[in-house]
């Protein structure tokens, strides 16, 4: 692994550029007619457009020059052979091979990791099939129409964008109920739209440990019993990385999915894990949405930087991050069944690049990571598009737009695309009022905000599983030039123990325990007087 990225010449280049600043965005788009075909990259129909950037040749150079001398090209070969990339917890992360085709092996610690992908895979499509066919039944013998998901966090945000963003597919499929906060509210919600007889119950946690998750899937299997009259495993599927835990909670073993140790639950949405998107659309285009994954996978494996969307991605968010001082990275996706795309690309960047020391744990020297978060971009031009406008905040824009409105009622197509590329261009350049013009001050517009926006064709699984492993691999780039590792989690884990250990007091039932400080006590004193 290079040394701290402070010490490489290029950055040290690029650092120096963005100190010194140069031409607006306005001005780099009027003094060249052909920016958009300079700094536009293509795969297929997936359009990925940096033209709004402040970028100019010296800087492109630098950061094509900065992938080099990070050695990317080393540590992308890494993550796809299976070195233990993962240096603190000391495993590969694999979640590439959840997508690979038949036939393409993938050995580790002398495991073909592939085929036994490809088997689980198989154990997972033949629950679908018995699912979607109305061969699975209920208690009473009625067939299986309702799924309900438990899990959080990795092993819930995946799976409901997949739902809602491949709704359309999905005919025939049962109906797909996802409970993941532990307070029972999702839980009774989702009993009142479901017959007890005819649903299924997946909990999914990869350590099968989660409070939330085991909490809920306790009360599950007790409500299910209470409907039967008796207890009901056959309606009960797991997916964990723990076949023994699932064994023991009372889960048949051919409703026992497995997923490795090698993928963390933000990769997880192509392993067993997605029973319920691959439910809902069906075995066929559950393969179209890893095939996509897997094209993504081989072109950021393959394409020199100059043509490499992840790479040249994952460089401008350095640069954007670390040089000029941007703060958030904002997901504007045009299209409602993307409602879920901000969150699941939240927990992506900020779970696996919020980290403050390196691989090897020395302090890191500048920046990493930003704030990550969005909204359906039609509804937030009437929200924060404000602050993004005129705020001081500093901020990338990302707009995403699927181009195909075949599903539109004709007095509504084009309105999309032009508010997306309309809001580009008036963020990359501003307004400046005319001269005496009313309140001129308040009607000015700074532009030059950075904004990439990515067009592609179709929302359909193929582009959703390509959109998603391009976000995957421009993470592992940042995380790259950075020099940190994107695939642990630590942070997350301190809050869960500290709630743990509060569980008695908060449910009334003993003191607060010694470690509590003032602030924790006298919040739990003022609870106990309202909560009933």
């Amino acid at each position: 692994m290079p040394g701290v990225l402070s010490r490489s010449a290029a950055w040290r280049a690029l650092a120096a550029a963005a100190r010194e600043g140069g031409p607006s965005v306005a001005e780099l788009l009027d003094q060249d007619p052909q920016r958009f075909e300079r700094y536009s990259l293509a795969l297929d129909d997936l359009l990925v457009d940096l033209s709004r950037h402040p970028l100019t040749e010296p800087v492109w150079r630098q950061l094509l020059a900065l992938a080099d001398e990070r050695d990317l090209a080393g540590r992308i070969e890494a993550l796809f052979t299976g070195e233990p990339v993962n240096a603190s917890e000391g495993r590969p992360a694999l979640h590439t091979a959840l997508r690979r085709p038949p036939g393409e092996a993938l050995t580790v610690g002398g495991e073909d990791v592939a085929a036994a992908v490809h088997r689980e895979l198989e154990r997972l499509e033949a629950l679908v099939e018995a699912l979607r066919a109305g061969r699975w039944r209920g208690y009473d013998g009625r067939p299986i129409r309702h799924i309900v998901h438990i899990g959080i966090g990795g092993s819930e945000c995946g799976m409901t964008l997949g739902c809602e963003a491949l709704a359309a597919e999905g005919g025939g499929g049962p109906a797909v109920h996802i409970v993941s906060g532990v307070d029972g509210r999702e839980l009774a919600e989702a009993w009142r739209r479901i017959d007890p007889a005819a649903a299924v119950f997946v909990v999914a946690s990869k350590s099968f440990t989660t409070q939330e998750t085991l909490t809920n899937a306790r009360t599950a299997w007790a409500w299910l019993a209470e409907a039967a009259g008796r207890e009901v495993p056959e309606q009960f599927v797991g997916v964990s990385a723990d076949e023994a835990a699932m064994a023991r909670f009372g889960i048949p073993e051919g409703q026992r999915l497995r997923i490795g140790e090698w993928v963390g639950g933000r990769y997880s949405l192509p392993s067993a894990m997605g029973l319920p998107v691959a439910a809902a659309i069906g075995t066929a285009a559950f393969r179209e949405l890893l095939r996509g994954m897997h094209d993504m996978d081989r072109h950021f494996r393959t394409a020199p930087w100059a043509e490499n969307l992840p790479a040249v991605l994952g460089l401008l968010g350095v640069w954007q991050i670390s040089a000029r001082g941007v703060g958030s990275h904002v997901v504007l996706p045009y299209h409602p069944g993307l409602r879920r795309l901000p969150a699941y690309l939240q927990q992506l960047d900020m779970e696996s690049l919020g980290k403050s020391v390196t691989q090897d744990g020395t302090p890191v020297a500048t920046p990493t990571g930003a704030a990550c978060w969005g909204e359906v971009g039609g509804n937030a031009q009437h929200s924060f598009f404000q602050w993004l406008h005129q705020g001081t905040g500093r901020a990338l824009a990302e707009l995403i737009v699927p181009l195909d409105e075949a599903a539109c009622p004709a007095a509504h197509r084009g309105l999309t695309l032009a508010n997306a590329l309309g809001q580009a261009q008036a963020l990359a350049h501003g307004h400046t009022p005319a001269a005496g013009e009313p309140a001129a001050a308040h009607r000015a517009y700074p532009g030059s905000r950075p904004v990439t926006l990515i067009l592609f064709r179709r929302l359909d699984p193929y582009s959703l599983g390509r959109l998603i492993a391009l976000h995957e691999h421009r993470v592992f780039v940042q995380a790259s030039l950075w020099g940190i590792n994107p695939f642990d989690q630590w942070g997350v884990e301190l809050g869960k123990q500290a709630a743990k250990a509060l569980i008695p007091a908060a449910r009334g039932e003993g003191p607060p325990p010694a470690e509590a400080d003032a602030a924790t006590r006298g919040a739990l004193a003022w609870a106990r007087r309202w909560q009933g």
